[in-house]
């Protein structure tokens, strides 16, 4: 009994409290966490692809519901602040200006995640360029920047 205590005093003075009373399953808890923050990624991954395939096809009505759909899902993502500007957005150029917030947040979120690949127009944002996501999948360059004027514009990053 005397060696317990002491195992468990000193498990808490290195590891701290939390690792002293983890449970015996706490890999299967810490996997069943990293599914969950997985899926959350992939939804947020999902709407910021509904968003890019509308301002492909020049849909402001479409881009602004899935942006504020993104909202609505997680309010402290890192994606929400850009998706809730987009969704505010009175015209497609508005829309596209605060795409480039979007996706650089998305961006960021994809680096984790598997099935998407980042894409690149040097004359979007005023020559300035622009990246967006698309899913590896995807063949062609599908540019949300211009649309149907330059729809293919750009290419693949390596």
């Amino acid at each position: 009994m005397k060696n317990t205590t002491l195992v468990n005093t000193v498990s808490l003075a290195i590891f701290g409290f939390s690792m002293a009373v983890m449970p015996l399953h706490a890999a299967e808890h810490n996997h069943a966490s990293h599914s969950k923050i997985e899926a959350h990624a992939d939804h947020m991954l999902e709407g910021y692809n509904v968003v890019a395939s509308a301002l492909y096809k020049d849909d402001l009505a479409t881009a602004k519901k899935a942006a504020a759909g993104i909202v609505k899902h997680d309010k402290k993502s890192s994606l929400a602040a850009p998706a809730k500007e987009l969704s505010n957005a009175k015209t497609i150029a508005e829309a596209r200006k605060s795409f480039n917030a979007l996706s650089a947040a998305a961006i960021k979120i994809a680096e984790t995640e598997k099935g998407y690949k980042v894409a690149h127009c040097p004359m979007a944002n005023g020559n300035k360029g622009g990246d967006w996501l698309q899913k590896n999948s995807d063949k062609t360059v599908n540019n949300p920047y211009f649309g149907a004027m330059m729809a293919h514009c750009g290419s693949f990053k390596k």
